[in-house]
This record gives C-alpha cells, sequence and structure tokens, in this order.
C-alpha cells in the first residue's frame, strides 16, 4: 500500500511538473489595448510555457511587430504574458521614432509604454541620442530621454530630452549644453529649456535652436514636464 501511495504521488509530481514546463503554442497575435492591438510575435527557436504563471520566454529570440504603431523589434531574449507585458534584452528596435539599440526593454501592454535602458543610443533623420534610458508613449507619439542625454548632430548635453515622433520637435529640459555653428548654449544653473526645432536645409535636415518656447509647443509636451 505504501509503495502504490508513492507510485501515485511521484507521477502526479511528474505530471505537474511536465505541465510547468511544456512547449507553448505558436506566437501569434496578442489580444491588447490601443496602441499595440495588431502586436505579433514570431520565435526564432524555442519557446516555453509556463502554465502556472501564463510567462512564454523564447529563449532563441525573436521579432516582435506591431502594424498600428509599426514599431518592429529583433530581440536576442524575449519573456511576454499575453495582454500585460514583454520583457526583451539585446533588442535592435525601428518606427516612425527611427531606430534605437540598447540592452533591455519593457513594453507595458495596458498603458502602451515602451521603456528601454543600457548601453541606449537612438538614431533618426538629422538627431542621433545617447542616454541612460527612454521611454515610448506609443499612443501620444512622444520619447522621454533621462540620464546623461547627448546628441550629436547637432551636439549637445542635457539632463532629459523631449521628443515629439511626428513632428520631430525636441526639447532640451533641465542643464543643457548645445554647440551650435556659430556659438554655445548653456542653461542657467538651476536649468532651463531648449527647443531645437527640425529645418530642411538642403536636402538634409538640421536643427534649430531657441530659447523662446511657444505656448503650442509647451501645451504638447506639458504632460511630461516636471
Amino acid at each position: 500500500m505504501r509503495v502504490r501511495r508513492l507510485f501515485v504521488a511521484c507521477g502526479t509530481l511528474l505530471l505537474l511538473s511536465a505541465a510547468v514546463a511544456q512547449e507553448a503554442p505558436p506566437a501569434g497575435e496578442q489580444a491588447v489595448g490601443e496602441a499595440f492591438a495588431a502586436l505579433v510575435i514570431t520565435s526564432h527557436g524555442r519557446q516555453v510555457f509556463d502554465i502556472t504563471t501564463g510567462l512564454t520566454t523564447l529563449p532563441d529570440g525573436g521579432r516582435i511587430y506591431d502594424a498600428l504603431t509599426d514599431v518592429e523589434v529583433e530581440a536576442a531574449l524575449i519573456e511576454y504574458v499575453e495582454g500585460q507585458y514583454i520583457d526583451a534584452s539585446g533588442v535592435v528596435v525601428t518606427g516612425q521614432f527611427g531606430s534605437f539599440q540598447s540592452e533591455s526593454m519593457h513594453v507595458d501592454l495596458v498603458d502602451s509604454v515602451l521603456s528601454a535602458s543600457g548601453d541606449l543610443w537612438l538614431a533618426r533623420e538629422g538627431l542621433t541620442v545617447t542616454a541612460g534610458s527612454l521611454q515610448y508613449f506609443a499612443e501620444e507619439d512622444m520619447m522621454v530621454f533621462n540620464g546623461g542625454v547627448k546628441g550629436s548632430e547637432p551636439d549637445f548635453y542635457a539632463d532629459r530630452l523631449l521628443l515629439d515622433v511626428e513632428t520631430g520637435d525636441v526639447l532640451l529640459d533641465g542643464r543643457y549644453t548645445f554647440a551650435g555653428a556659430v556659438f554655445t548654449l548653456r542653461s542657467p544653473e538651476a536649468g532651463g529649456r531648449l527647443h531645437l526645432e527640425p529645418q530642411m536645409s538642403g536636402e538634409e535636415y538640421v536643427y534649430a535652436a531657441a530659447t523662446e518656447l511657444s505656448p503650442e509647443l509647451l501645451r504638447r509636451f506639458s504632460a511630461y514636464l516636471y
């Protein structure tokens, strides 16, 4: 009797263990809100699904694409819970904002916010930015960069940078230094704000600096200013 009970208990434990580590069903469209409603995740290899947590892991990496925002991600490792979040590492991300790479990325599927950090740089027409972290608010088409923000083409430094993805307008926030072709602009010690406006110069985009901020510009960025 003891041997039989032990056999049944061991068999039950093995079944539970197999269920937890079972292979996931093929990744496909994820039912999420607003900005990421057309999200598709494709595995480059193995998929492991944890039935107890709902977590799917793609240890061989994969591709994430959202047709609504046109955001595409190639990642070395992807973990996600359907309808809640996506975590990825070793990412290259492209979209209307340009292209960026970072060590890690988190997508909040409920609030439609993409965050990235670690060895981060972004490039778009006329602008290259490195920073400690960024947040992309997909529904508002706004990006916020924090942590030792530096730029080239043009050259600048700022505590924070706000980017209107649709218009290309940039706002340097906090302490900043902007090196123009003729002169250098610096914020007061306590910090300030500088508008960088994209303009066409021949066939290239360039950014012109302006300390005068229009009410319309401040209105667009107001939700992201301290």
